[in-house]
């Protein structure tokens, strides 16, 4: 691993690393808890209560969820968009921690990398495609927000995380355009 002229460690991602996709269910369920949470956050600083908060994959009926949060009380969009504004945030603190700062371990960089740069990803992409098809937290903005807003954050946040990831997962063209190579 080199160093970057800040210190950092340049990171990138062996094929053993492809292990670690074995813990996809544990990633699978920090991000879920990260979106539900956000909405549970958020309803209740608005004066909900939350009566239900579950992070783990079910069926409510014939339906599949990831996890889901019941609340009583008046909440607007900022409760159903949470999540998002949430991803960003956490996409972009750990963008710092994995590109910028010295992390010795190469595992904690891979698991940082996964719960922090791929799962926002995941998560926002995965329920704008759903919110497509008239489904879920983003169609519910979709009819309570202009739609043109609503397409512009998601194109403007997914492209954003996209290149993030490139540039942290490959380091030697981020130092390239950087002109540190």
């Amino acid at each position: 691993m080199a160093k970057t002229r800040l210190g950092a460690m340049k990171h990138h991602l062996h094929r053993k690393d492809l292990l670690w996709i074995l813990a996809y269910p544990l990633y699978q369920l920090i991000g879920s808890f990260r979106h539900e949470a956000s909405h549970a956050l958020v309803a209740v600083f608005q004066g909900a209560r939350v009566q239900e908060f579950v992070f783990w994959p079910s069926f409510t009926g014939s339906a599949f969820r990831w996890g889901y949060v019941n609340w009583s009380g008046s909440t607007n969009w900022v409760t159903t968009a949470a999540p998002y504004l949430c991803d960003l945030v956490t996409f972009a603190l750990f963008f710092v921690i994995c590109a910028r700062w010295p992390l010795r371990r190469h595992w904690v960089w891979v698991n940082l990398v996964a719960t922090g740069l791929v799962s926002p990803l995941a998560n926002s992409a995965y329920n704008y495609l759903n919110g497509l098809r008239g489904r879920g937290d983003v169609a519910q903005l979709l009819y309570e927000l202009p739609g043109a807003a609503v397409q512009t954050f998601f194109a403007v946040t997914l492209a954003l995380y996209a290149l993030g990831l490139v540039w942290t997962l490959w380091p030697r063209a981020a130092a390239a355009v950087r002109g540190d190579a």
